[in-house]
């Protein structure tokens, strides 16, 4: 149901002509003018509204070269992916003798479905296995924990950037650092564990890859930070 624009009255769905029934106005051609004027200061209203969004994106992450290298270093701690984060040497009778280097993306590729992990998770349970092997499997999902916040944190970057916003990009990064560091304090932990029992089934350390890790997300950490700062200025300034 519908109303005459000029008087009002209820228009039914058998008034199909032009002209209301009541008043005679013709309904399409009323106050064309205004109607026209509020059409075209929607638009114009809509048009800046998308110079503002374009323009923040631009700046947010090109405005600068300090806003350019905070650009890159948002996915530049992916490499960590490739680098060998921990060595370690395996004698497990449910998966064999090995020794090499922890790689995320070669322990996801070739060494994450092959692992007996019902056998693993049964070790927590164990009386004197349980804590450190609890601990050896918490530092690898934490690892693969800091990538999910690495990946979140660019994808932050893109979203905020239109509003000049970072907090979230800074507890991302601070999320990734820890998850970091605490991983290489608890692998470290279960290995010397376990080297004291007698079941010594694992022997290794942690390689530079995990401080190449920590340092770049902590490097994320300042760059949101001081970004932020300026964000929140130029937010200021355009109000």
């Amino acid at each position: 149901m519908a109303l005459c624009p000029k008087c009002h009255g209820i228009l039914n769905f058998w008034n199909v002509k032009a002209e209301c029934p009541y008043c005679g106005v013709n309904i399409p051609n009323y106050n064309w003018e205004g109607n026209l004027d509020a059409d075209a200061e929607k638009a114009e209203k809509a048009w800046v509204k998308f110079r503002k969004f374009t323009g923040n994106l631009k700046s947010a992450l090109f405005g600068n070269l300090f806003r350019i290298i905070r650009f890159a270093f948002t996915f530049l701690p992916l490499v960590v992916l490739i680098l060998p984060l921990a060595s370690y040497s395996l004698n497990l009778p449910f998966f064999g003798d090995s020794s090499t280097n922890f790689t995320l993306l070669d322990f996801s590729m070739n060494t994450l479905l092959s692992l007996n992990w019902g056998s693993l998770l049964g070790l927590m349970s164990a009386e004197t296995l349980g804590s450190p092997v609890a601990m050896l499997i918490f530092s690898i999902l934490l690892i693969y924990l800091a990538i999910v916040f690495g990946v979140l944190n660019f994808v932050f970057v893109l979203l905020k950037a239109p509003s000049l916003k970072a907090g979230a990009n800074i507890v991302l990064c601070v999320l990734s650092t820890l998850s970091f560091a605490i991983a290489g304090v608890l692998f470290t932990l279960s290995v010397s564990q376990i080297g004291a029992t007698s079941t010594n089934f694992i022997d290794g350390s942690v390689q530079f890859g995990l401080f190449v890790g920590i340092g770049l997300f902590a490097l994320n950490v300042i760059f949101n930070v001081l970004i932020n700062r300026s964000f929140k200025k130029q937010r200021i300034a355009q109000n």
